[in-house]
């Protein structure tokens, strides 16, 4: 008697639901909900994953990829790595391994066979964030992730101590009332002697450009400035709005190792500047905006709930599915392939284009700011320095071949630090289709010449859950990679005169 009567409020449960959210439950029952995408409480303590598997799938055709996709779909599985024709990483929580062994029928290979043991545990996690001050000028700091708290803590000491070369930026406010917010990174009001030297340097380089230019004009009896014009316009245009390089972690939550190289990025440029030549001469002609967690919510609710959170945490049609992927959000093509229309998916795309109120607060910056020419959005995990088009794999940027050019030295002078291998190329022809991503946007939409999506360590033998002693050597060859690229463009785009 018992047992009938505990069944009924559950069944007046799931028919009010069902009247209420027809369609959501129809094309979503209730097998596709597994308990690790479901919200966890505080009461149930820190999410755990005691075997769980990380099986890689070796694909070899469309038909295959497709047929993996739709039963990651179906069932709800957690893509690890990007769809594409290759290899495939999927976590599969350990009530389902049998039935995803039964379903999938291409060549796997167990990567991590107990997921809970790479997961950091919650008191150590808590002790991390009880630590005391930090030395954020030395790389002591990057010998551990560090919770949302702690960043900001980071990014406002940075921006206290160097008034003259760091300002504040807001990009706007979470869901759950989270700042997002980052530091804008400008040459300061004393210029040092290491920026005058370069100056002086460029303007000889000039009087050399002009000199020749002038031989030419004279043989051929062309109409080019004079010299007396080149250099008026040169010193005009050294007064103008600078170039800004936007960079950003964290768009994706449970991908630490974003935020961590992120703000290393920051500490190298503002404490290079005055000391080293080449970090001085580049942040006295670029701004570089620089903002480590983009998914302040999600980003938080990995530490204190669930480690494998990768959305942000805006509700869904459905109660119980939080969260839109904010790399799926993006207005672009948006919905064009490879994203899901579940609530419940880690892939979920949203209602509609920049409903993800992450995505819709820094493209209202990059429009507003009107001079962003580079854009990097770092994620984890498999080694890529990715370029546009995601979303149309029938488009080709106009500017590819020198978007790719500067990717591929930014992949050498990586490797040429700790020789880790990046691969380089389109979202499209590197992995698979994926729309509504922010490297789509910000060149498709809001013409960012250099726009770019970098996948760091490592290529799946931890994933997500990189160790924390690799930080500091990822941090080391992206920075490496970064500088090149933008002394690639400062180069090439002559026609800014710098």
């Amino acid at each position: 008697m018992r047992s009938v009567l505990t069944t009924i409020p559950l069944a007046l449960t799931l028919s009010v639901l069902s009247l209420a959210y027809p369609a959501q439950w129809s094309q979503h029952p209730f097998t596709h909900i597994n308990r690790h995408h479901a919200p966890v409480t505080e009461t149930e303590g820190y999410a755990r994953f005691d075997e769980d598997k990380v099986f890689r799938v070796e694909i070899s055709s469309v038909a295959e990829l497709k047929r993996l996709e739709e039963t990651i779909e179906a069932h709800n599985f957690d893509l690890w790595s990007n769809l594409r024709i290759g290899t495939v990483d999927v976590r599969v929580p350990a009530e389902s391994v049998e039935t995803f062994q039964s379903l999938v029928h291409m060549p796997t290979t167990v990567m991590i066979p107990n997921v809970q043991d790479l997961v950091p545990d919650q008191t150590q996690l808590l002790r991390t964030k009880a630590q005391g001050q930090w030395n954020y000028t030395d790389d002591s700091f990057w010998a551990n992730y560090h919770d949302l708290a702690t960043l900001n803590n980071f990014t406002e000491t940075m921006i206290a101590e160097y008034p003259d070369l760091v300002t504040r930026v807001s990009m706007g406010h979470t869901f759950e009332g989270r700042e997002v917010f980052g530091m804008s990174i400008h040459g300061g009001h004393k210029r040092s002697e290491l920026a005058k030297e370069d100056e002086d340097k460029e303007d000889e380089e000039m009087d050399l450009e002009e000199t020749v230019e002038s031989w030419w004009s004279w043989l051929f009896r062309s109409t080019k400035k004079s010299k007396h014009n080149m250099k008026a316009d040169h010193k005009k245009n050294k007064n103008k709005k600078k170039k800004a390089i936007v960079i950003h972690g964290g768009q994706h939550a449970r991908e630490w190792i974003g935020p961590a190289v992120v703000s290393y990025i920051a500490k190298e440029l503002i404490t290079g500047y005055g000391h080293h030549k080449k970090i001085t001469r580049l942040i006295d002609q670029f701004e570089f905006v620089v903002v480590p967690v983009l998914n302040a919510d999600g980003y938080e609710y990995t530490w204190t709930t669930n480690r494998m959170w990768r959305k942000n945490r805006q509700p869904t049609s459905i109660p119980f599915c939080k969260g839109i992927d904010p790399n799926r959000n993006w207005g672009f093509m948006w919905n064009h392939g490879g994203s899901s229309n579940n609530p419940c998916s880690d892939g979920y795309h949203g209602p509609e284009a920049f409903a993800a109120l992450e995505p819709k607060m820094m493209a209202d910056y990059i429009t507003e700011k009107g001079n962003v020419v580079s854009y990097i959005d770092f994620h984890a995990y498999s080694q890529l320095w990715m370029s546009p088009f995601g979303a149309d794999c029938d488009k080709t940027p106009k500017d590819d071949e020198d978007i790719i050019e500067a990717a591929m030295g930014a992949a050498k002078a990586l490797k040429d630090v700790h020789g880790t291998k990046f691969a380089v190329g389109s979202v499209c022809n590197i992995i698979y289709q994926a729309s509504g991503g922010s490297l789509d946007w910000t060149y498709g939409e809001a013409g960012v010449k250099y726009s770019y999506a970098v996948e760091l360590r490592d290529t799946g033998k931890h994933g997500f859950l990189l160790p924390e002693d690799q930080i500091l050597p990822s941090a080391e060859e992206t920075y490496a990679g970064f500088q090149h690229l933008v002394n690639f463009i400062r180069k090439r785009e002559k026609q800014w005169r710098w």
